[in-house]
């Protein structure tokens, strides 16, 4: 739980402290993406299918709070410095998915995490898909600002 606690607290830090990129409206959305993303994840993943736990079985509300704040800081951080181009999104990718798959494995070692049918290498291709689908989210808040713009 410490090390969860730690690795929000920075992640607020360095997302209050960076360079924004993004409007307050792209922040504020992202964040909600993430958290209703990934409740809702871990929901059928650890609830449900009984894939893995998080502080143990069943619902711990430690760790509703840290997913309700932690992965929409991450999802910022994501996307503040994501770049345009195709060809540079995709190192972008595979950088933040390895970051993320080292996180996932440092979270099993500290016992935050714990796999039941579960394997580390799946969260990948999940990682991978959620980053997709950030840019994405992005993509569609910013082609909907501009309508909106336009509309006026």
């Amino acid at each position: 739980m410490l090390f969860m606690t730690i690795a929000t607290i920075l992640a607020i830090l360095v997302v209050w402290f960076m360079p924004k990129r993004l409007t307050r409206q792209e922040m504020y959305c992202t964040w909600l993406f993430m958290v209703v993303a990934t409740r809702t994840a871990d929901q059928l993943l650890d609830l449900y299918f009984k894939l893995y736990n998080q502080l143990g079985p069943g619902v711990e509300w430690q760790a509703v709070v840290l997913q309700s704040i932690f992965p929409g800081a991450v999802g910022i951080l994501i996307l503040n410095f994501m770049p345009e181009s195709s060809r540079h999104f995709f190192y972008y990718l595979i950088g933040w998915t390895l970051l993320s798959v080292a996180f996932e494995w440092l979270t099993l070692r500290v016992g935050y995490l714990t796999y039941i049918h579960w394997l580390l290498w799946y969260s990948a291709g999940v990682y991978i898909i959620g980053i997709i689908l950030l840019r994405l989210h992005l993509s569609f808040l910013r082609r909907n600002r501009k309508a909106v713009i336009y509309n006026d």
